[in-house]
């Protein structure tokens, strides 16, 4: 897994401005319970902040997580859902990447059904 290092860029590291994701995709586990997000980002000079938010389909938020200052071009993380209806439904998972001094850069979404 390729991480960021300061004194060690990347050769395709692009400026903030420029990071967005790569590949994004979203595994929920056997239980329903939790969602397994899979996100590649494209190599930075600087560090992004990163948030996650999955809503079910009356946009009632169900998980989130904010990552500040990521190193990781490629990571994964488990979110844990909450409040639960027993009946299959439709959910989104928003994903946005931020910088502090200018904001959202990129923005992504993805439907998947439980």
């Amino acid at each position: 897994m390729k991480r960021f290092h300061p004194l060690q860029l990347h050769p395709d590291a692009v400026p903030p401005e420029k990071v967005g994701f790569v590949n994004l995709l979203v595994e929920p586990w056997e239980d329903r319970q939790r969602i397994r997000v899979h996100a590649r980002i494209t190599p930075f000079q600087k560090p992004p902040n990163l948030e996650f938010e999955i809503r079910d389909a009356n946009g009632r938020a169900l998980a989130s997580a904010y990552i500040v200052e990521n190193i990781d071009f490629d990571l994964v993380i488990t979110m844990h859902l909450r409040q639960l209806s027993p009946q299959p439904q439709q959910f989104t998972l928003y994903a946005a990447i931020r910088y502090d001094e200018i904001g959202v850069v990129f923005k992504d979404q993805i439907f998947f059904t439980l």
